[in-house]
């Protein structure tokens, strides 16, 4: 049988697309569940319990729609200038939020106004677009990656958007993601593995002074009003009990949540604490809920959805026909795996709250849009094209 006349289910890895529509459907379920109660009772929502829930399922299929056209495409095609222009756009459209296209929310400017479409997160695109160009970089300059030079250029263009999304969205989160991308790239590229691990020590040396500098003098909880929002973060997350009423009161609510659940959890739709006492339930707390309803059982079982989902992507990075096409899914891979990592840390408070969403599982068009239609979508592509 010609290769070119197989339908695309059977050239595509089976189980990459199963555990993509069980996750998409797990965080359709979710956020059905987390929201269901207050779209209901709010004109904002027309009233319709289903508001959120439609909205999600729209964009996520949209996203298989066209991730099952995109990876049809050669990923080779963004070998070229395109990688660049894409790069291009990335900061562009950071540049966007200080129009008035930009939307502020809880201190930060992140989203773009698209007129009846709706908003667009502007730092999904740029992780996308840094992916792409730090692959291409990589395998445009395969014959240098034993330099020191190439190593620090790579940073450099990693570092430009991370610093742009900070400057301009005040969003530290998603900056460390795209830093934390390219140094994950970076790292199992080239042959530098001595100045990364001198680099990594040296933040972790340095962000660790800069916290036992705020545990060594915690300010009372009216000092802490008065303090930038992420020492507001940090200092709550040391001690969130000092600050419950303030600035410990989302992580409290969310490791209540957490307890509530036990092992088999209170059951789907019973949670309590979603129903006001967790602030964006939905959202960057999702998992919480997950753990109020469906208990460790069922946090398990998503742990085990996503890790499944990587260990695929990681086969196909070690398979990939070309350098470029490994980078693509490294990129994929570290993506994932970072967001997946922070968003449970910060819910089991073992990282101070980032506002980082659950990848598949939390409420956002553009992140469970862009995840299935740009990084999946690419994922395919070099998948198809194994052995050719």
């Amino acid at each position: 049988m010609d290769e070119r006349k197989k339908p695309i289910i059977v050239r595509n890895n089976y189980m990459m697309v199963i555990v993509l529509i069980f996750l998409c459907a797990y965080g359709a379920i979710m956020v059905f569940s987390a929201t269901a109660y207050q779209c209901s009772i709010t004109e904002k929502y027309n009233n319709d319990s289903f508001y959120m829930l439609k909205s999600q399922v729209r964009f996520m299929l949209a996203g298989f729609a066209i991730m099952l056209v995109i990876q049809r495409f050669s990923y080779r095609l963004l070998n070229n200038l395109m990688a660049f222009l894409l790069y291009i756009s990335g900061i562009a459209s950071i540049f966007l939020l200080k129009t008035k296209l930009g939307v502020s929310a809880n201190g930060a400017t992140r989203w773009v106004k698209l007129g009846s479409l709706g908003q667009f997160q502007v730092s999904e695109w740029v992780k996308v677009c840094v992916i792409i160009f730090l692959a291409y970089l990589i395998a445009r300059n395969k014959k240098h990656l034993n330099s020191v030079k190439l190593t620090f250029y790579l940073w450099i263009a990693g570092g430009i958007p991370a610093v742009l999304l900070f400057e301009i969205s005040n969003d530290l989160s998603s900056s460390a993601v795209v830093l934390g991308i390219c140094f994950i790239m970076t790292f199992i590229s080239t042959k530098t593995e001595k100045l990364h691990v001198f680099v990594f020590l040296g933040l972790l040396i340095l962000i660790g002074m800069y916290v036992w500098s705020i545990w060594s003098n915690m300010p009372t909880p009216e000092e802490l009003s008065e303090m930038p929002f992420r020492i507001r973060r940090i200092a709550s997350w040391l001690d969130p009990e000092r600050y419950a009423a303030t600035q410990g009161y989302q992580t409290l609510q969310g490791l209540y949540a957490i307890g509530r659940g036990g092992v088999f959890g209170k059951g789907l739709g019973a949670s309590i604490q979603k129903l006001g006492p967790i602030p964006e339930a939905e959202n960057d707390m999702i998992f919480s809920v997950i753990c109020e309803e469906l208990g460790i059982i069922g946090a398990l079982v998503l742990i085990y959805l996503f890790g499944y989902l990587l260990y695929q992507i990681s086969r196909v990075m070690m398979s990939a026909p070309d350098l470029f096409g490994g980078m693509l899914s490294l990129g994929v891979f570290a993506h994932l795996t970072l967001q997946t990592i922070v968003n449970i840390c910060v819910n089991l408070a073992v990282l101070p709250n980032t506002g980082l969403p659950l990848p598949f599982i939390s409420y956002g068009g553009t992140s469970v849009f862009l995840l299935l239609a740009g990084e999946m979508a690419i994922v395919f592509s070099v998948e198809r094209r194994i052995g050719q």
